[in-house]
């Protein structure tokens, strides 16, 4: 039956791309071997610490992945115990084909910064062999990572030691309360915060509030996508479990970011602290008031401010729901230089000011047949397993 699926959708592949018909998904679905090994599986010690109905779930969650596997080679190498524990969680069949896709893609970023990591010692070790010998005047020797190092920190500890740039906040409240890939994708998004504010010439002092670290959903967080806040020799931002009372003796200069505040952010001054709700940006979270951050500014008394987005940009398509990292490289940039039309323009993408007619018709296209190829996917899913069980 597989064999005959495979030949009927390779051959009306072929046939319509013959006759120059546009193919309705990015490429043929078709079964192949199943990529699903005993890396795929939960250990023995993380199913005995379930109950009997979540091993059920695992076993049907493992059927679904054997058949993922077949249907699309876009499927992650391994598959450890903390995300299994957030397959447990998603309550929807895509939910888990989404979630693996985002391992997949995971990995693959993993192994791209590997292979650039590799890179640089490489060259730093050819740079070195190079000392003393005799090379043209104009070839600089690559810097070596103890001085980067120094001056990523030399950098941040000016910044807090002399109070030469603003406190970026992070309220953390909302971290446990979101969905498993919610909270992923927010978790992944305050790494690279760390990250880049590490790495930046104008770091903020940056701070992590209503940090619940006892909390489990968190501490799984920090073993998969928040590593480096248990690093002890990297330099963290400042973290806390308690909330904005952590200024009260500045609250006058707190000032809560919300897009639903009726104000606008007039400047971005060293002397203020600018506080971000952690919350996603890319979908509706059931856990998550409509107006939380404004709520969340309310409830500690603080003042609440929105971004001047509509008087600087014209959105013609996606969210003005920005990143995390997108609203600190806006107030990062306006407090260097002032002008919130060129700040945004850095860290806005530019799809979001393009409209439909101004966007590339092969992307779009492309977009919609890899939609088409997934749901596909699912389809076949359904039609051997059954509906989709919660």
């Amino acid at each position: 039956m597989e064999q005959l699926s495979n030949k009927f959708q390779l051959l009306q592949w072929n046939f319509r791309r013959l006759l120059n018909i546009p193919q309705k998904t990015v490429s043929p679905v078709v079964w192949r071997p199943p990529m699903i090994t005993s890396s795929h599986e939960p250990s023995s010690e993380f199913r005995e610490n379930l109950s009997e109905e979540e091993n059920k779930r695992i076993d049907r969650i493992l059927e679904e992945l054997f058949l993922f596997s077949r249907l699309s080679v876009r499927f992650p190498k391994k598959i450890s115990d903390s995300e299994w524990k957030t397959f447990l969680e998603l309550k929807s069949r895509k939910s888990r084909f989404d979630e693996a896709m985002f391992l997949f893609r995971k990995e693959k970023l993993e192994e791209e910064d590997a292979r650039k990591k590799l890179e640089k010692v490489n060259f730093r070790k050819i740079s070195e062999q190079n000392v003393g010998s005799r090379v043209p005047s104009y070839m600089l020797h690559f810097p070596n990572s103890v001085s980067e190092e120094y001056y990523q920190m030399k950098r941040l500890y000016e910044a807090y030691l002399l109070e030469n740039r603003p406190i970026l906040a992070v309220d953390c409240q909302f971290l446990s309360r979101l969905s498993p890939r919610g909270r992923g994708l927010t978790a992944l998004q305050l790494q690279y915060l760390i990250t880049e504010n590490r790495r930046n010439p104008d770091p903020f002092r940056l701070h992590f509030v209503n940090y619940d670290s006892k909390n489990s959903s968190i501490q799984d967080l920090e073993k998969s996508k928040l590593q480096s806040i248990r690093k002890s020799h990297v330099f963290n931002p400042i973290v806390t479990e308690n909330g904005l009372e952590t200024y009260e003796n500045h609250s006058k200069n707190v000032i809560y970011l919300s897009p639903d505040a009726t104000e606008e952010l007039e400047s971005v001054d060293d002397d203020k602290i600018y506080v971000i709700g952690g919350i996603v940006d890319r979908v509706p979270e059931p856990g998550i008031p409509k107006h939380a951050s404004l709520e969340a500014s309310q409830s500690a008394g603080v003042f609440a401010r929105k971004l001047p987005i509509d008087r600087y940009v014209d959105f013609k398509s996606g969210s003005k729901f920005l990143t995390l990292l997108a609203v600190a490289e806006i107030l990062r940039q306006v407090n260097i230089h002032g002008d919130w039309k060129k700040a945004m323009k850095v860290a806005i993408p530019v799809r979001n000011t393009r409209g439909a007619d101004e966007k590339n018709p092969k992307a779009r296209a492309a977009q919609l047949r890899i939609h088409a190829f997934n749901q596909e996917i699912l389809k076949r899913i359904d039609r051997r397993l059954g509906k989709d069980f919660i």
